[in-house]
């Protein structure tokens, strides 16, 4: 007799085995309309690159406070399982009259043709808890994807990533788009990023500052005196001097006498005394006596120098020394000319008279 069974209840599976080509998605929970039987059907999904043929379970299913009403295995035949299809959802594996609060399920081999993916040996690993999102992040999120079920926050973890629907993606699949809700990853985390920015708070218009007490004005600064240029002076002319004379030679009389010292042996200087200017006078015959008496120069004797000393030598003239030649010239030319044939006659003679002594003598 066949019977429609209505679904109850609908569970993600919080735990998935690491490196198996086929993902335990969810386990639902239905009752017949007419028996009131529970039945339990599984979810499985292929993530692997492969068609699937079969698959063989273990499951244990609980009831009230933990007790196991059901232990067994099942096995999923004759499958065409495509890359990303799902599975199983029609197949009831227990059916009892008692609730069901639980179903643990363990996958053991998986088959694509006559592959075998041994999976008991892999441990599974749990899934942390999907964050609910709050109901008006729901529906703003779901008004900017377009669809519907947007209750959970999209996240990525090590081993794979969470849809806003609640599909967990582990990274064995290798995709970004959801398998149940179609949603693009990328374009759904974007999108919750943008409605999680704060927006931008209106600005109030400020408030206008308080009056102010006014302040007692300051008293009036002196203004600034501005004092006129000082009258200019009229240009005087003054009349242009008489022209003076070109400071000449300053008189001989009008200046201090000069003393030029001599060197001498009793370092007695001899005093010249300034000449006056002779005035310019007629030519006449020189006249000794009258010329010293009318001018009054007097010319003051020095003592006779010494005798100069023995060790000076006396400077040569250069033109003299050029033009006289040395007699001790021609005595070198003579020597340079005859000394080398001499010496050369006299070596062979000596080395003859070693030869014929060498030679007769011994």
């Amino acid at each position: 007799m066949e019977e429609n069974f209505e679904p109850v209840a609908r569970t993600r599976a919080n735990y998935y085995t690491p490196g198996s080509p086929v993902q335990f998605v969810c386990v639902e929970l239905l009752k017949g309309e007419v028996s009131g039987e529970h039945a339990v059907c599984l979810t499985f999904k292929n993530i692997s690159r492969v068609t699937l043929t079969a698959l063989e379970i273990h499951f244990k299913c609980k009831g009230v406070d933990g007790v196991i009403l059901c232990e067994d295995e099942f096995e999923y035949r004759d499958l065409t399982a495509k890359p990303g299809e799902s599975f199983g959802m029609d197949d009831a594996v227990f059916v009892t009259q008692k609730a069901i609060t639980s179903v643990d399920v363990t996958l053991r081999n998986v088959y694509s043709g006559r592959k075998v993916v041994h999976l008991e040996s892999i441990k599974r690993v749990r899934l942390p808890a999907p964050r609910r999102l709050s109901v008006e992040m729901q529906k703003a999120l779901e008004a900017r994807m377009n669809r519907t079920g947007m209750k959970f926050m999209p996240q990525v973890f090590e081993n794979g990533w969470y849809c806003a629907c609640g599909a967990f993606h582990p990274k064995e699949e290798d995709t970004v788009y959801c398998s149940e809700c179609g949603s693009d990853r990328i374009l759904l985390q974007n999108a919750l990023n943008t409605l999680l920015q704060p927006e931008a708070p209106v600005r109030q218009p400020e408030p206008q500052p308080a009056a102010q007490p006014v302040r007692p004005a300051a008293p009036a600064e002196e203004p600034t005196r501005i004092v006129g240029a000082a009258q200019e002076e009229a240009t005087r002319i003054i009349p242009p001097r008489a022209a003076e004379p070109a400071p000449g030679y300053a008189p001989a009389a009008e200046m201090d006498a000069t003393r030029v010292v001599s060197r001498a042996p009793e370092q007695e200087a001899t005093r010249v005394l300034p000449r006056q200017p002779e005035p310019v006078r007629p030519a006449k015959s020189f006249a000794p006596d009258e010329e010293v008496e009318k001018y009054g120069t007097r010319v003051v004797p020095s003592t006779p120098a010494a005798a100069p000393s023995r060790l000076q030598a006396k400077p040569l003239d250069e033109e003299d020394d050029c033009e006289e030649e040395d007699p001790r010239d021609s005595i070198a030319e003579t020597l340079i000319r005859w000394v080398p044939p001499i010496t050369a006659i006299v070596c062979a003679g000596i080395a003859l008279c070693g030869f014929v002594y060498s030679q007769f003598m011994m």
